[in-house]
């Protein structure tokens, strides 16, 4: 399902951007597009080397300014910014195999500043083992490497589900290049009931998109868990950190994360519909396995109060993957598979 297809269907949530802020393009195993010229052309430079997650920002002229995975974060010249580096120690809490590990939002009202939201990878050998570091199993016993993944710490996980979080990179840092602001870095959004033994264990899905709000000075950072949306609404004060809660189906059971938590969400240019893959709602902990039993749900999204309703099944019994809408919100899209066949839909 990380086909490059999904990629390029849900790389951007188009309706924040407004002139040339989505023209470069930073993606997959060191490859990159360059929308500035016609035809596009392919750029061979980039530094990021991920299958999933990842997001990249120009100016309103179409010129480069820094791109992520989530966890590190590179400037326009493909130097590492000092203060998110991932194998330095002081990288943000993103996962490159989370679906949407990072996503980059320009500050409404001030083009000097940038908010990078990250959402980690929930994985059920971390929730085993918390509080503590995982990977664990299913008795709370570390164990010396996930079980799916075939990954180890740090290499490819933290040992944590650190949920959503975001950092703010301002421009004037670095003489221009912009970094991390210190004090503005890994700051968690509660996207689950903290009095809820469970929830709090693995925090969020893998799902983040953004999209305008009604007075065009403000932006919504949405994402999704277990059966709820959450609002955050962004605008000149910085981002309120109390979120707009939607409850609407259908229920993706966090018994069966880390698979459940798989697909894009994304938000229509016209920013009145959502769009979001759910990749399946039965995940087998123990064996490793999901069913294809997820789907694409379409929403209604109130820019005005941030209320997500009316959730309505286009595609089920599949597993769901890539979303994305057409620019003028009349068509939307999504890459699935069933029995191993890719479609697109």
């Amino acid at each position: 399902m990380k086909s490059l297809l999904s990629l390029f269907l849900a790389l951007f949530s188009i309706g924040v951007y407004a002139q040339g802020e989505a023209n470069t393009w930073y993606f997959g195993n060191n490859a990159g597009v360059n929308f500035n010229t016609s035809p596009p052309s392919a750029l061979n430079n980039g530094q990021v080397n991920t299958n999933e997650g990842c997001s990249s920002i120009s100016n309103e002229n179409g010129q480069l300014l820094f791109y992520t995975d989530g966890r590190t974060v590179w400037n326009r010249n493909h130097q590492i910014m000092a203060n998110a580096n991932y194998f330095g120690g002081l990288g943000l809490l993103g996962d490159p195999s989370s679906t949407s590990s990072g996503l980059i939002v320009p500050h409404p009202t001030n083009d000097d500043l940038y908010y990078i939201f990250t959402v980690d990878e929930p994985h059920h050998e971390n929730a085993n083992a918390y509080p503590n570091q995982g990977p664990a199993d299913a008795s709370g016993n570390s164990i010396p490497a996930y079980t799916d993944i075939n990954g180890t710490i740090p290499q490819d996980d933290d040992g944590f589900n650190n949920g959503l979080n975001y950092s703010l990179v301002d421009m004037n840092l670095n003489g221009g290049l912009g970094d991390i602001v210190a004090t503005e870095k890994n700051m968690p959004l509660i996207t689950y009931d903290p009095n809820d033994a469970e929830e709090i264990k693995y925090k969020c899905s893998e799902k983040i998109t953004a999209v305008k709000g009604a007075d065009c000075n403000s932006i919504w950072l949405m994402t999704h868990f277990i059966d709820k949306f959450y609002a955050f609404k962004i605008d000149a004060s910085g981002i309120d950190t109390t979120p707009i809660i939607s409850q609407t189906g259908p229920n993706i059971p966090i018994a069966s994360y880390r698979r459940s938590a798989l697909g894009y969400m994304k938000a229509s240019p016209n920013g009145e519909k959502i769009l979001i893959a759910h990749n399946t709602r039965t995940f087998n902990q123990n064996g490793n396995e999901d069913l294809d039993d997820g789907g694409v749900y379409l929403s209604d999204f109130d820019p005005i109060t941030g209320t997500v309703s009316n959730s309505t099944a286009l595609i089920e019994n599949v597993n769901a993957y890539g979303v994305e809408f057409s620019m003028n919100t009349k068509k939307c899209y999504a890459t699935t598979t069933q029995q191993n066949p890719l479609n697109l839909y």
